[in-house]
């Protein structure tokens, strides 16, 4: 089994007096369905998380078996299992919260405008999640069909990237073939005919719902809406060759959009044959979906199909390459220029960042590394290599990777609110405890790196800059041009950085921290003349002082002396308790 599908697995399981804290005794609800209700909640003491809980506390087994398949999958585009509770009175899942709620309820129940290459997008990232699902038996000998594709289980978020989620009708085919039952459950109007006729359940189940799904996209109209069935009006419409242009959705029914229309009526009339065997498979979709998605931005260069290692190999040099990339997608040049719009949206004038956007509407950075040469270069790829075997929430997620030509260029997950370093030299209100929350997450991440499970790796570089915040200022660690695995010894060298890390965050400043601090504490066995005056409340100097104090045991000078990041971890997170408690109790 690889590192990857071993960390799918470690989910939480929770208990009911767990539940009830993370939801605030069930105080947000944001969802109902015939399964139960959906709430908010926050976990681990900053997360925003959705929390279903189920109805019919005695379907175990079943629901056992949404959990165990949920917890296989590891897409962007699939939302994020974090655990689950069995309880005497409930069961319950916990997933991560998508802010912007169902597909379902943005096209039919909203107002809200959506370009048509914002639905092209969405249709992607649930096409990707899909093919994912359907190719798993490529290394696990066994696939997911999911069962229950519509509206309704595809969720948004901030940027309208789609979410596939809710597998309580998902099934593992073994061997990638089929699965009959005579139990047929699932969202008629979305059913595959051939299943709900023959009990006979298989990726192109899904494939036919993805269809009607892509129906709905670009007419905005429901697939069935008493007697009228969206989905025979447009067969017939293709039929008769006349009246599709009528069907569109007059909010993107332009000319200039006429043809990419077209294109993907014809797609999802081919994912709805009746004959199974003559509809794509979930990877030709994709795969046609992207060349609609080339058509739109007006891209007419045909290199995108060249796309292998082979590219790799010849320009990192001679050297033998050992190991690869994990879960990145390989770009050409003109998908780059595409994903960039031709790099119009400059992030750093000190390096050559950009904003871009993928297929699938996700948001991402790209960074061109010019000036690489030789060693360096193959050092600064290694790194990279490294990151994107890296499967951490707190970890900026390594996506594409273009390595033609002399400059390679990599494509990671965006963070809306730029580095921390931006956020400590800015003006603009920094609370103590968002500077905690930054201190545990990244302790956190640390910890995770250095643990046995990822092979013992060394960051090697854990700064303001290399530390991103997304638009709830959850950090995320970037940065691992220089990480490498290595002994336990040598990762203290993180602990060290991560030492002078507290000690900016405490005071809001970056010169000569180690020997300000280390003077302040032998003198006056304090550092309250070093504190950001900003934080520095009364009740707060007592929780600033320890975590002062933490500092100087990160940056000894000793390295065996220094603590291991568990156990700084642990320690941020009692100080935080403590510091609540008393704010609460005074």
């Amino acid at each position: 089994m690889t590192r990857q599908s071993e960390e799918n697995f470690k989910i939480k399981k929770f208990t009911e007096e767990n539940i009830e804290r993370i939801t605030g005794n069930y105080n947000t609800p944001i969802g109902k369905g015939g399964f139960g209700e959906v709430y908010r909640g926050i976990h681990d003491e900053y997360d925003l998380v959705a929390v279903k809980r189920y109805i019919h506390g005695d379907l175990r087994e079943e629901f056992m078996e949404e959990v165990s398949i949920h917890s296989k999958i590891n897409h962007k585009n699939v939302v994020k299992l974090i655990g689950y509770c069995i309880g005497e009175r409930l069961l319950t899942l916990v997933t991560e919260y998508i802010s912007k709620g169902s597909l379902d309820e943005i096209l039919h129940n909203t107002d809200i405008s959506i370009p048509l290459d914002v639905r092209l997008g969405i249709a992607i990232g649930c096409a990707e999640a899909l093919s994912y699902m359907h190719s798993m038996h490529l290394s696990s000998d066994s696939l997911v069909c999911h069962g229950d594709i519509k509206p309704a289980n595809i969720l948004l978020d901030e940027n309208l990237t789609a979410k596939v989620s809710d597998f309580g009708l998902s099934r593992l085919l073994s061997g990638g073939i089929t699965r009959y039952t005579s139990h047929i459950r699932g969202s008629i109007d979305y059913m595959d005919p051939i299943y709900l006729r023959d009990g006979c359940l298989t990726p192109r189940s899904d494939v036919y719902s993805f269809g009607a799904v892509l129906l709905e996209l670009i007419s905005r109209k429901r697939v069935k809406e008493g007697n009228i069935s969206l989905i025979g009006t447009f067969c017939k419409a293709f039929s008769k060759g006349k009246g599709l242009k009528k069907l569109f959705d007059i909010e993107v029914a332009n000319v200039s959009n006429e043809n990419i229309l077209e294109e993907l009526a014809r797609l999802a009339t081919d994912c709805l044959r009746l004959d199974i065997d003559k509809r794509p498979k979930m990877n030709d979709v994709v795969g046609r979906l992207r060349m609609i998605w080339k058509d739109l931005r007006g891209m007419h260069d045909t290199d995108w199909r060249q796309k292998s290692f082979g590219i790799f190999k010849r320009n990192v040099g001679n050297r033998e390459v050992r190991t690869t990339f994990h879960n990145v997608r390989i770009l050409t040049k003109g998908e780059v220029n595409l994903v960039t719009q031709n790099y119009s949206h400059r992030l750093s004038w000190s390096s050559e960042v950009y904003k871009g956007t993928l297929e699938d509407n996700t948001v991402v950075a790209v960074k061109k590394c010019v000036g690489l040469l030789g060693d360096s270069k193959e050092f600064f790829i290694s790194g990279q290599m490294v990151h994107s075997q890296m499967l951490h929430k707190n970890i900026t997620k390594l996506l594409c990777c273009c390595l033609e030509g002399d400059n390679p260029i990599f494509v990671y997950e965006y963070a809306n609110k730029g580095s921390l370093y931006n956020i400590m030299d800015g003006k603009k209100d920094f609370p103590l405890d968002l500077r905690m929350k930054i201190a545990i997450k990244m302790a956190e991440v640390l910890e995770y790196l250095h643990s046995s499970e990822t092979g013992i790796i060394r960051h090697g570089q854990v700064v303001p800059s290399n530390i991103l915040l997304d638009d709830n200022f959850t950090p995320k660690l970037t940065g691992f041009s220089g990480a490498r695995r290595t002994c336990v010894m040598l990762v203290k060298s993180d602990v060290y950085d991560f030492g002078i890390l507290l000690l900016a965050l405490i005071s809001r400043k970056y010169c000569d921290l180690v020997a300000q601090f280390s003077e302040a504490y032998n003198k006056e066995n304090s550092g309250k003349e070093l504190f950001d005056k900003d934080i520095t409340a009364e009740e707060d100097i007592t929780v600033l002082e320890e975590i002062g104090r933490l500092a100087l045991k990160c940056i000894h000078v000793e390295e065996d002396e220094r603590p291991a990041m568990k156990e700084v971890e642990e320690c941020l997170r009692m100080i935080r308790r403590s510091w609540k408690k008393c704010m609460a109790e005074g």
